[in-house]
């Protein structure tokens, strides 16, 4: 037995309604990936938490979720993950005069925006999803967490921690299938973060800037990581391939987008825009080829 499992740290929370798999759908790499497993009533994830293999699992009781923390640091962790879930992302008291996204609000139910203490696997996920197929995405963090990752809680495996990152030959990343410039990013994040780890509860501005200086990383990156991450539920998304279609016909029957178009369309919703986002996502609506 790994011994890191023996060591655990269980808090009950209220978070109350919460859809598991709406929820965290994004927290995984894709249905195959090895460090995370989910479905209606749990949620289970392995990474690096002070340099060390962990795992949180998240299941459901009733109106409140057990949270169980695996590792050397697990009541800290525990704690870390609870005061996360527990971040107000004001679902309650959403409200909007759009009656369509009202209606979807309603149709969706569930749908939390919370903050994970694993922002560096969000992080390096996101890196890997630059310019690419999310598809191509899924099997490098697939190909990079087989070969340098290693064994976690639960059965799980743990994606390289920064110190591992830093130690892998840029050929080795591309032998995996990564391009020199997304390869270069992901060690530049790496390097970055053997020194300056991500604190806890990092206020959003503070997390922007802490990415948005290292070489690579942009707008994209930075708000996906913010919002999928951090829980900040006004992150917007700029940048991406497919976004301002769908955002564009959603809220205005326009079949083609652009940034300047979506963020627009978006500001009536300010303080709400990802919540915006993932429910559109989420909603499945397929935008007509023009």
């Amino acid at each position: 037995m790994n011994t890191v499992t023996l060591l655990q740290a269980k808090v009950r929370v209220r978070v109350f309604p919460i859809h598991f798999e709406r929820t965290f759908s994004l927290q995984r790499i894709g249905p195959y990936d090895p460090t995370a497993e989910l479905d209606q009533h749990s949620f289970r994830k392995a990474f690096f938490y002070c340099q060390e293999p962990a795992a949180i699992e998240i299941v459901r009781s009733e109106s409140s979720l057990h949270v169980t923390a695996f590792g050397p640091h697990a009541e800290r962790l525990a704690d870390e993950t609870a005061h996360g879930l527990q971040q107000d992302d004001s679902y309650a008291i959403f409200s909007t005069q759009d009656s369509g996204v009202l209606r979807l609000h309603r149709l969706l139910p569930g749908l939390r925006l919370l903050r994970v203490p694993w922002l560096h696997d969000m992080t390096c996920s996101a890196i890997l999803q630059q310019r690419i197929r999310f598809v191509d995405a899924m099997r490098e963090w697939r190909r990079i967490t087989a070969r340098f990752g290693v064994d976690g809680p639960l059965g799980l495996r743990v994606f390289p921690s920064a110190e591992m990152l830093v130690q892998i030959p840029m050929f080795e990343l591309q032998r995996l299938g990564m391009d020199e410039q997304r390869a270069r990013t992901l060690l530049r994040f790496a390097q970055e973060s053997r020194f300056v780890p991500f604190k806890p509860r990092m206020a959003f501005d503070a997390l922007r800037t802490r990415l948005l200086r290292i070489p690579g990383i942009g707008p994209w990156t930075t708000e996906t990581v913010v919002g999928h991450g951090a829980g900040d539920t006004d992150a917007a998304i700029p940048g991406d391939l497919h976004l301002p279609h769908l955002v564009c016909y959603a809220l205005a029957g326009e079949p083609e987008g652009s940034d300047e178009r979506m963020m627009e369309l978006l500001e009536p919703f300010r303080g709400h825009r990802l919540r915006i986002i993932r429910l559109l996502y989420e909603s499945r609506l397929v935008v007509p080829r023009s």
